[in-house]
């Protein structure tokens, strides 16, 4: 999902895309910002993140440009700038609920996982059904050791979306990590049903955490 998909190395996150939502071209930074987000569309994020800064200069106080300034940082490696950015983009408009769980990744990106957690707790907050963020938690409890945490999460996101395979394959880490093989592998089966090519690299893990 966006841009790109953060991972950390055991589980997999996901970040919302650069969105443009309520800016209209003729409001102040309107110009720059849409033509960033071409570029951003083009895959030149350096050229996007010039014109996201003049965007912002001419309108400081718009959310969405501070959210998508954030997202060509994140994007570009510089999580403690995208913080920042989102940051700003929460302190224009407490209901973004995007802004919240990117700014829970580029947390954890930093490996600053109490931050981090709040950060996906509170876009679940505003956004009940944003399963995308409950995954993230889940995933970031599960990096972080909280096992039991991270499986309470991943099953709420499934309660909300009973087919949404990052929270299977974020239960099958969790149950390798635990040694279950039988959970893992029952895991797996459902990911099968639901995306056999997926299944293919959750079933890899269970082959080598268990051979």
């Amino acid at each position: 999902m966006g841009i790109l998909d953060i991972f950390t190395g055991r589980g997999q996150e996901e970040e919302q895309d650069a969105s443009c939502a309520q800016l209209t071209l003729n409001e102040p930074g309107g110009d720059h910002f849409f033509t960033a987000m071409e570029l951003t569309r083009r895959g030149l994020l350096n050229e996007a993140l010039a014109e996201f800064r003049r965007a912002a200069s001419e309108n400081p106080d718009n959310s969405d440009i501070r959210y998508n300034l954030g997202v060509i940082y994140h994007n570009l490696g510089r999580f403690a700038e995208a913080v920042r950015e989102y940051k700003r983009a929460i302190s224009i408009n407490g209901d973004f609920a995007d802004a919240y769980n990117n700014l829970g990744l580029a947390h954890a990106s930093l490996g600053e996982n109490i931050e981090s957690i709040s950060a996906f707790i509170q876009a679940t907050r505003v956004k009940p059904d944003f399963v995308e963020a409950l995954n993230n938690l889940a995933t970031v409890y599960y990096n972080w050791g909280s096992y039991q945490e991270a499986i309470k999460a991943s099953q709420k996101a499934l309660q909300i979306d009973p087919d949404y395979v990052p929270a299977f394959h974020t239960l099958a880490l969790v149950y390798i990590d635990l040694k279950n093989k039988k959970a893992a592998i029952q895991e797996y089966e459902k990911i099968k049903r639901l995306d056999p090519v997926a299944a293919e690299d959750t079933l890899n893990m269970i082959h080598r955490a268990f051979s």
